[in-house]
């Protein structure tokens, strides 16, 4: 029987990394334009010092600069038979490391933003300085819901919550934002939450040694979140993560279909955005998509817009994990998690405890002390 991390490495060929091919001499003999760092160097930046630690079995050279690596890569094809099949699996093995400390703990728990409860908010301790604290969280909502108009930014549906304290107080006169009456579309509201575009546990802190820290984890899923864009990490740096700038107003269930990655936002102009499934085909669609829409914004600016940038992240993670089919694989690895949670262990070792254990430890990611 294969051992668990043959298994697991088993499971992920074909996932994001393609199949071995020499490196064609053209794109690696054109001189690069001298620019600012691009999400391009972080990204062979990370990936070549991880395959070269990998293949020296040595970290502190992975140093290397990239002339000479691509030099050492460019024999590729003289290489033996040994030293190839470990290439292989040192790309394997920066597959795992992209699926366990990135893809798979984001998408685990991207659609678990909290919503403010009136009772959660009672319990809070007076300080909110906090990162998804209750007080944060309810400032969020209510800032989003203003700049958004008390709609769904995709289906443009009203929030039934506001909607019946308006009725309340308008009685049957009551009206919209923009002035128009609520009665024709009385039928067809709904309840709305905050959806953090990136999740607000990725940047919560954890308690170590009686201090409040970054994880290891999340230090690592910072690395790779640069490779989508190196100002990712300061524009949600801290309590920013927790901004209107990362945050949308959704119906509950396109608030799960984004967290899961299964919608996203294109960028097609000012402020404007084709937003679909990221799986062309889908067969079930539970939203009537694609839709384009222009988002609200507040006078003066006074509440950010959702920022560009982010939702561009955003649809490149999901577009990642659908074009590479690791989304697939995640999906398959957390249903087999969670029947483990269900159900006693085999006795055969059949039950994957070792990827269970690795599991339970992504719980960290929403472990926080602020």
């Amino acid at each position: 029987m294969a051992a668990p991390h043959d298994r697991h490495r088993t499971s992920l060929e074909g996932v994001i990394v393609p199949e071995l091919q020499p490196f064609p001499r053209e794109d690696h003999e054109q001189s690069p334009e001298a620019e600012a760092v691009s999400e391009t160097d972080s990204f062979l930046e990370l990936f070549f010092s991880f395959i070269v630690s990998h293949l020296d079995g040595d970290s502190n050279d992975a140093a290397s600069d990239l002339a000479s690596i691509l030099s050492y890569l460019d024999g590729f094809a003289s290489w033996t038979r040994d030293d190839q099949n470990t290439l292989g699996e040192s790309l394997v093995r920066f597959t795992e490391y992209l699926v366990d400390n990135f893809f798979l703990p984001l998408k685990a728990l991207a659609a678990k933003t909290p919503q403010p409860t009136p009772a959660s908010l009672s319990r809070a301790p007076l300080s909110n300085s906090g990162i998804g604290t209750p007080q944060r969280l309810s400032t969020l909502r209510r800032d989003c819901l203003v700049r958004d108009r008390h709609r769904c930014v995709v289906t443009r549906k009203f929030d039934i919550q506001e909607a019946d304290r308006r009725l309340s107080r308008d009685g049957t006169d009551f009206k919209d934002d923009d002035g128009a009456s609520l009665l024709p579309e009385s039928d067809e509201m709904t309840f709305l939450e905050v959806a953090h575009i990136i999740p607000h546990s990725l940047m919560s802190l954890t308690s170590i040694d009686g201090e409040p820290q970054l994880a290891e984890p999340k230090l690592i899923a910072h690395k790779i979140l640069t490779m989508f864009n190196p100002e990712a990490i300061p524009l949600i740096s801290g309590s920013d993560i927790d901004r209107p700038k990362n945050a949308l107003t959704l119906t509950q269930t396109l608030h799960m279909l984004f967290g899961k990655f299964e919608i996203g936002f294109e960028h097609i102009g000012p402020h404007t955005y084709k937003i679909d499934y990221i799986k062309p085909d889908r067969l079930l669609r539970i939203a009537k998509l694609p839709v384009i829409r222009t988002l609200y914004l507040t006078p003066n600016r006074t509440i950010e817009p959702p920022s560009v940038e982010l939702l561009q992240i955003h649809h490149a993670i999901a577009r990642i994990l659908h074009l590479s089919g690791a989304g697939e694989y995640i999906d398959r690895f957390l249903r087999d998690m969670e029947e483990m949670e269900a159900g006693p262990v085999d006795a055969n070792g059949s039950s994957r405890i070792d990827d269970y254990v690795r599991f339970k430890l992504w719980d960290q990611f929403e472990m926080s002390v602020c």
